[in-house]
Parts: C-alpha cells; structure tokens; sequence
C-alpha cells in the first residue's frame, strides 16, 4: 500500500507540474494521455485501498486540464465519487481562516497581540489544566498572560486536540464535554496544555480566530 501511497503523491505533483508549466511532458504529450496516466495511478490507490474515494483536478491560467474521480464516497454503500462530491476538507479550513483573520488585522478590526477575549468573551474563561484531584475533576488555575490572535494564528495559544492530548481526553469525560468532531461550540470549553505563549501545540485555536472574524465581520 505504500508503494501505491508514493505512486498516489506523484501523480498529484505530475499534475501540479503540468498545470505550472506548459512545457511539461503531460503538456506535451496531449490531453488524452493526461488523463490515461492520472486516472491509472489514482484508480490504482482506490483499488489498493489508500483511500476509499478520491477526486483530482489540475487546471492552467487558459482552463482545466485534468479532472476525474474514483472511489466511493462512503465504503459501506455504493454511491460512486463524482466530480462535484462535498466534502469536508477538516484542517484545510486553517489556511482559509487564518487568511480572513489576517483580512480583518489590515483593516483595523482585529489586533495580533491584544487579548482575544476583547472580542470573543469567552475567552476571559479558559483555564490552564495543572493536574487533577482524587474525585477525577481536573485541577486548573488562569493563564499567565491573555491569549492574543497570535498565539492563535500559530498555535502557541495552550490549546490540544483531544486525538492526541491525553488529557484532553480525561477532561472531556470528566466534564461530559463533546469532542471536536461534534462541531458543537461546547466542544470549545477544553482548557489550555500551557500559558500562552510559552510553546506549540495542535489544537482548535484556530475555531477561535473564526470565532473572532465572526465577531467583528458579521459574517
């Protein structure tokens, strides 16, 4: 599977380099041949399994150049992927929200290093987990300094995912709070791994830069 895995990636960079260059051998070698050497490595990854479904696209300043789907949308029936298959692209959304946070800092409503809790109140309310008593209940005690768009921006704010925090884990059950993939806002109430500002970590600090162009966007 990792061979297909490789063979999968490569397409895609192939893809990527005829769209960047017309004078690419994909280019080069017509549209037909194209799309016959995309579709057999992409058709390969659903077969071997890689990934249950795919859909691939590569397009050039003059208009597309490749499109094609394969796979199921889910395993568990047989709807087919087709080119115009929503999905839901998780992280990816990170790269969107920061660029409308940073939209918001060049017109003046919103600051990098002011408290974020300025514009999203409950913010004022995360706590910082240092332990946990004899009855399960975390132990917690206020940040040291106020966590600012920034630390949001790079991920240095205390947040975690509970996929790989632990503890984020045990609070979740110790609280009966929602994970993150409930995409309910009480799945937001976790509490921060550190002060802001002192390290990185992966977590869902970037739900509360959203938050905040919500806040002063309207949108």
């Amino acid at each position: 599977m990792a061979i297909y895995r490789r063979e999968f990636l490569k397409a895609g960079a192939a893809l990527v380099t005829a769209a960047a260059s017309q004078q690419s051998r994909f280019a080069n070698a017509g549209q037909a041949e194209v799309k016959k050497s995309a579709d057999d490595v992409l058709q390969r990854g659903v077969d071997a399994g890689d990934v249950p479904g795919v859909i691939a696209m590569a397009t050039t300043p003059g208009g597309t150049i490749y499109e094609g789907a394969f796979g199921k949308r889910l395993l568990s029936e047989d709807t087919p992927m087709t080119l115009d298959t929503v999905v839901w692209i998780a992280s990816m959304t990170k790269a969107l929200t920061g660029t409308a946070a940073m939209q918001m800092v060049e017109q003046g409503k919103l600051k990098l290093d002011t408290p974020a809790s300025d514009v999203y109140a409950p913010l004022k309310d995360t706590k910082v987990l240092v332990g946990w008593a004899d009855d399960g209940k975390p132990i917690t005690r206020p940040p040291k300094r106020p966590i600012t768009l920034r630390h949001l921006l790079t991920h240095t704010a205390g947040f975690a995912y509970e996929l790989w925090s632990p503890d984020i884990q045990q609070y979740q059950k110790a609280m009966n709070i929602l994970g993150i993939g409930s995409c309910q806002n009480v799945a937001l109430t976790t509490p921060l791994m550190f002060d802001p500002g002192d390290r990185w970590e992966y977590g869902i600090n970037s739900d509360f830069a959203g938050k905040m162009v919500e806040a002063v966007s309207g949108k």
